[in-house]
């Protein structure tokens, strides 16, 4: 909770200060179903993210006192919760679906890996944080938030149903009336929706800024209600709750504040300034509330509004909190026939799905609605599936064009029609990303490298591609490539490119480094291949410039320097099917790789060069194995030790040194075991882990003594997978008998 809200606070401390004071509209109020001779009862559920599980524990708990409520009012979680109540669900039917659904990771737009083209996921081997700027005519540009809640747009509209997935919905309507509350980021004025898209008003609710882009209403931009107010309890009574004899529940899970030793940093400071901000609209609110209100006041102390995981415990929370009301709300109950009969009410009250009669695509401003329909399988009609339609949207998200993707359902006389909703990112179509790489054993040369990468989409209308990546550090590459699709998007392509490289391989007898190869590269060619969301295939010619440098100090030249041209023909693959690039849960990958030059082409040497590796991965419960097996060799002709195999390093037979074995063959497979312990939040990474492996390798090196024998390796770690990269730190042993201690930050595991 802490740095979420800081994040808010930064762009927001200021204005929010003035939004609170300005914030009024007018409120309408509306006759309730069931509403006889009793009071009426006005439900006000406050914000608080994952805290706002505890409205769960509340409704259950006036389920079993036969409390019925006329009408809800909901702000942030209290409008997730409250709309979910009013379309009709029951405590239980939402327990069921949440239990289902990790909500955390809703707010990680990414889909799942398997939607994602490879072109995309190419980044995913390079040691670049996940995160994409926008590099647009000379100026670095920022997204409008961590997330464009897209998904969780779209399990909003599983959650509630199709039936009040619609537009233009009146909030009357509902089996129990419903108002939502956000603030127009523009004006800081409070907005009272009565009506809309209610999947995306209850999202426009919770859109924290800076952490979920803004949500589109009517063109105007609305952010989380939790700024203007966050226990709406004016809007409560207006509603539906004015009369004298009229009760409000109203339901305030808290906004916990610091103690000023713990506002350590700005983060803190920031936090605590938001926090501020709300809890002065909510003790603005309790003093609203009359002697015959309720208030239910859970002891939420030790929960933070990204425990999404302790949805449980959370409920349980709010289930006690009513219960210590429980004299006052017998004064509410009513008898069961009565109960019964205003159940029976709202259930009929339930909206019933519409029949698609027609999917569209609106137009946007940067290529058409083709890019999109040819990635549709879902159906008009009465085989019309939102499971179908949902994953149609996941895949054509992964293509990484997007800042938003949704759609609206508008009712008609004899069904409805169906228009998606396609935002272009406003920071594309050009976009920068960055990183680091540093792995040490504290005994070698530290690979420390700084990468780059800029990519220009949708150059042309069939989506062709430009990008430029460049590395500098122990490794130093500048290339350059142009994917021109031959039809629209993925499938068939032809990619002409360069690069210039510098490499180092590094030479060790045993324990002691003799000296280092620098190889250096430049070059380029042109590849036909075929490219898709499982993987990618390219063929084609290649020609470049080499240059070696050996450098091993006083000792007698053991490499010859040389200065040569290389033409050859390469062929490069990848099936890419696991769920994540680092601490995969499940899925297999092959990766593999031929290149050879021939004399009679005009090359001025004459060998074959292949290599392939594959992995597999199977979880169980958090407990996860992964194998791997790699290959390479030549075909013929030998492999040149200025285009070597190396091992050594984590999980490449731990406890050498990096890279310390150098051949022209070589044979790697191993076996990981690692458990992930703790969680991330989705928007600054996936998991905490420990873990260890088991190596087998050989490679045939000449400065080894019994080069080809196998080695055999192990080692320990913990580490840590965030949005910059994975944090490492582990220790290895061979049979060589050697240790090393290992630290990465940044590079790909």
């Amino acid at each position: 909770m802490r740095l979420i809200a800081g994040l808010l606070a930064l762009g927001l401390v200021f204005g929010s200060a003035a939004a609170v004071a300005a914030a009024n509209e007018d409120i309408t109020t509306s006759e309730s179903p069931g509403a006889g001779e009793r009071p009426r009862i006005s439900l006000v559920l406050s914000g608080g993210g994952a805290r706002g599980f505890a409205h769960i524990g509340v409704l259950e708990v006036l389920e079993l006192f036969r409390v019925p409520v006329d009408c809800v009012v909901g702000t942030s979680m209290g409008a997730l919760v409250g709309g979910t109540y009013a379309v009709g669900l029951s405590p239980a039917e939402m327990r069921e679906v949440l239990d289902k659904s990790d909500i955390g990771a809703l707010f990680y737009d990414l889909p799942p890996r398997k939607h994602i083209p490879q072109r995309v996921k190419r980044d995913d081997y390079k040691p670049l944080f996940e995160i994409t700027l926008g590099y647009n005519r000379g100026k670095v540009q920022l997204p409008a938030g961590v997330s464009a809640g897209y998904k969780f747009e779209l399990f909003l509209k599983d959650l509630i149903g199709p039936g009040a997935s619609v537009d233009g919905l009146d909030f009357d309507e509902l089996s129990t009336p419903y108002r939502a509350i956000a603030t127009d980021l523009e004006t800081g004025h409070m907005k009272v929706f009565e009506g809309g898209d209610l999947p995306e008003v209850m999202r426009a609710s919770m859109s924290l800024s800076a952490l979920i882009a803004p949500a589109i209403i009517d063109d105007r931009a609305y952010v989380d209600g939790g700024l203007v107010r966050n226990l709406p309890v004016d809007i409560g009574r207006e509603f539906c709750a004015s009369g004298e004899e009229d009760i409000v529940i109203a339901v305030n899970l808290g906004t916990p504040l610091m103690p000023r030793e713990k506002l350590r940093n700005v983060v803190d400071v920031a936090s605590q300034a938001i926090n501020l901000l709300t809890e002065q609209t909510v003790q603005r609110s309790l003093k609203e509330l009359k002697d015959t209100d309720i208030l239910i006041a859970p002891n939420l102390e030790g929960f933070s509004s990204s425990d999404f995981d302790k949805m449980e415990p959370i409920i349980g929370r709010g289930r006690e909190a009513a219960r210590h009301m429980a004299e006052r709300l017998e004064q509410l109950s009513v008898d069961e026939a009565v109960y019964d009969s205003w159940l029976a009410q709202r259930d009929t009250r339930r909206l019933e799905t519409y029949t698609i009669r027609e999917i569209t695509v609106q137009p946007n401003e940067r290529f058409g609605a083709d890019a999109i329909e040819q990635d549709l399988t879902a159906e008009a009609g009465e085989n019309f599936s939102t499971e179908d339609l949902h994953e149609d949207l996941a895949r054509i998200y992964g293509s990484a064009d997007f800042s938003y993707l949704g759609y609206q359902v508008r009712p008609g006389d004899d069904g409805a029609d169906l228009e998606i909703d396609a935002h272009v990112k406003p920071w594309g179509p050009g976009y920068l990303k960055f990183g680091i790489g540093i792995t040490t054993d504290f005994n070698s040369p530290t690979q420390a490298n700084l990468a780059l990468s800029y990519r220009r989409t949708w150059v042309n209308a069939l989506g062709a591609e430009w990008r430029v990546d460049g590395q500098a550090g122990f490794d130093s590459f500048i290339g350059t490539e142009f994917l021109q699709p031959l039809q629209l998007r993925d499938g068939l392509f032809v990619a002409p490119y360069f690069e210039a490289r510098r490499e180092f391989f590094q030479f060790y007898n045993e324990e002691l480094r003799l000296g280092q190869n620098r190889v250096n590269t430049v070059g380029g060619g042109l590849d036909i291949g075929l490219t898709g969301t499982v993987g990618e295939l390219r063929l084609g010619p290649y020609l470049v410039e080499v240059r070696t440098n050996p450098d091993f100090g006083v000792i007698t030249p053991l490499l010859p320097t040389e200065e040569f041209k290389q033409i050859g023909l390469q062929i490069r693959g990848i099936i890419d099917q696991v769920d994540t690039p680092t601490f995969p849960r499940s899925g297999w990958s092959v990766i593999g790789n031929v290149r050879g030059t021939d004399q009679d082409w005009g090359s001025q040497d004459e060998y074959s060069r292949g290599e392939i590796a594959l992995r597999g991965v199977k979880s169980f419960g958090k407990n996860t194995f992964a194998v791997r097996a790699e290959y390479g060799d030549s075909f013929f002709g030998d492999v040149p030790l200025y285009d070597p195999f190396q091992l050594g390093g984590p999980a490449r037979l731990s406890g050498l040194f990096l890279d310390q074995l150098t051949g022209t063959r070589y044979n790697l497979g191993s076996i990981a075991y690692y458990r992930q312990y703790a969680s991330l939040p989705a928007q600054f990474g996936r998991g905490v882990y420990l873990g260890m492996t088991a190596e087998a390798g050989r490679v045939d090196d000449p400065f080894m003594k019994d080069s080809w024998d196998w080695v055999y390796a192990g080692s320990v770690y913990w580490a840590a997978d965030t949005i910059l990269g994975v944090v490492y730190l582990g220790y290895g042993y061979a049979s060589l008998e050697q240790g090393s201690l290992y630290l990465m930050i940044g590079p790909k595991f």
